[in-house]
């Protein structure tokens, strides 16, 4: 399909389920035309490029990454045809909120489906998922792995994660913390620190990507 009869498309998202609906649904499909991610919530990822060694074939140049106030000027300007919401912690009212801001700049508005994103694992899993930041999550996460650790007898349990966006997106595409130095090596922030420490001070191996 040429690039004039691709379907052009806006991911609104805030550097997260964004980047991981994207890889795994729109990536190598060559019927859709990613034209431009939004951002919100995480700060200085706007004014980015998600880079060509993520974005693939298709992009060889990347994709901008433009500020979510943007949004109408966006459509408008690059005619997009459809705009994907991807991303949390918001309420289903402000979700549609952004639907009616969508459709009356003259766009669809669509949500992912959910079995275009999943992946399928050879090992057992546990997912320890939530509404919203500060739920708890990553206490709960330690937790599990103090339970299959200590009371079930797992030896090798890992945790995987995907990476707080904050430094080069292609640098952080598969990252693996088992000791001090590799958070060294990966030059990671106070804040991953926080989260990735707690795992290898248990012996675990916390995977992020």
């Amino acid at each position: 399909m040429t690039t004039q009869n691709r379907q052009r498309v806006l991911i609104m998202g805030a550097a997260g389920r964004d980047f991981h609906d994207f890889n795994t649904a729109l990536r190598n499909n060559n019927q859709v035309e990613v034209v431009a991610f939004t951002a919100t919530q995480i700060p200085n990822i706007d004014g980015r490029r998600y880079p060509p060694e993520l974005s693939g074939p298709l992009y060889p140049e990347g994709i901008p990454i433009y500020p979510e106030n943007q949004l109408e000027e966006l459509i408008r300007e690059h005619n997009i045809d459809d705009v994907y919401f991807s991303y949390s912690d918001v309420s289903h009212e402000y979700v549609m909120h952004i639907a009616s801001r969508v459709l009356a700049a003259g766009a669809g508005f669509r949500l992912m489906n959910p079995r275009l994103t999943m992946l399928k694992s050879s090992k057992p899993i546990v997912s320890v998922c939530a509404v919203r930041t500060g739920c708890g999550k990553s206490q709960t996460s330690r937790y599990v792995l103090n339970v299959l650790q200590n009371e079930l007898g797992y030896k090798n349990v890992v945790a995987i994660r995907h990476p707080m966006p904050y430094g080069n997106l292609a640098a952080q595409a598969v990252q693996r913390f088992a000791t001090y130095q590799d958070m060294d090596r990966h030059e990671c922030t106070i804040e991953e620190r926080e989260e990735y420490e707690p795992y290898v001070e248990r012996g675990a191996v916390i995977y992020a990507g």
